[in-house]
């Protein structure tokens, strides 16, 4: 019988809407069996969530999602199974919350000017619980102000890349974040890869740079891929030495189109990303 899992979600310790608690026990309602709690830049939320997954006897993999630079384009990938105490680890969450913060401070400067407000940056942060709140709080924010209908006005009208407030941020290089997950004893995973608007050769370059780098997997299960997709998908891991892995990139129940657990299945001859995880790397079990 196979494992529910569910190795991509974010709490509010980033952007997501559910507290680590709530997560845990929304992925164990969902019959979820193993998840990766993988915030944005942040291990922030894992000690919360391990106590939460103990008590709904759900196995909790230690997991972040690292913003890299990747070609002059911002890439993400996932780390799943670190050991959350090692000091290579530790140093680079503390580099990435600090870029965070700079970048939402300028957001905010950019947002008293644009939108009218006064504050916009302490406004999100406290929105937030944190002093490095992600566009997605900017945006809830603004909503809250009266500024924009819904959030996704507010990334067409001021957050999105091209718009007055968009702010580019200095990540680390993809091969150095790689090295660090490695390091830790974690596995490096290319995030939701359809997601950057790559054409298939420029997909492949990622891929290859990737794998040189010492990256170990590709997210394939993912919620709405299209055919065209899952056939690029299914090349990518037969062209490349990458094991395979799945999530719904959950943020909030607002999402009605997902499910935490509810993933594809794995494509036929996918080696599943769960071999590669160190012994005793749960959390909780």
């Amino acid at each position: 019988m196979s494992v529910i899992y569910d190795y991509h979600c974010h709490s509010t310790a980033s952007d997501g809407t559910l507290s680590p608690t709530e997560l845990v026990e929304a992925a164990a309602a969902a019959g979820v069996q193993q998840l990766a709690l993988t915030d944005h830049d942040t291990l922030a939320g894992l000690p919360e969530a391990a106590t939460a997954a103990r008590a709904c006897g759900l196995s909790l993999l230690p997991g972040i999602e690292v913003s890299v630079a990747w070609s002059r384009r911002e890439v993400h990938i996932v780390g799943l199974g670190m050991d959350i105490a090692d000091p290579g680890l530790v140093a680079l969450v503390a580099a990435q919350q600090q870029a965070r913060v700079r970048r939402a401070e300028t957001i905010g400067k950019r947002l008293d000017k644009a939108a009218g407000l006064a504050g916009s940056y302490g406004r999100a942060a406290a929105l937030a619980g944190t002093d490095a709140p992600g566009r997605p709080w900017f945006a809830r924010m603004l909503v809250a102000e009266g500024k924009v209908r819904d959030e996704e006005h507010a990334f067409n009208r001021f957050l999105k890349a091209g718009q007055s407030a968009y702010v580019s941020t200095p990540w680390i290089e993809m091969a150095e974040a790689v090295a660090v997950l490695r390091a830790a004893g974690g596995v490096a995973v290319v995030a939701h890869p359809v997601r950057y608007g790559l054409t298939r050769r420029k997909l492949r370059q990622l891929l290859t740079d990737f794998c040189e780098a010492g990256g170990q997997a590709l997210e394939v299960a993912m919620p709405r891929l299209n055919d065209a997709q899952q056939a690029l998908l299914r090349e990518c891991l037969r062209d490349f030495p990458l094991h395979a892995s799945g999530g719904s990139d959950f943020h909030t129940p607002a999402q009605k189109w997902l499910t935490l657990g509810r993933l594809p299945t794995l494509p036929e001859g996918a080696q599943p990303v769960a071999e590669l995880l160190r012994p005793g790397a749960a959390l909780a079990a």
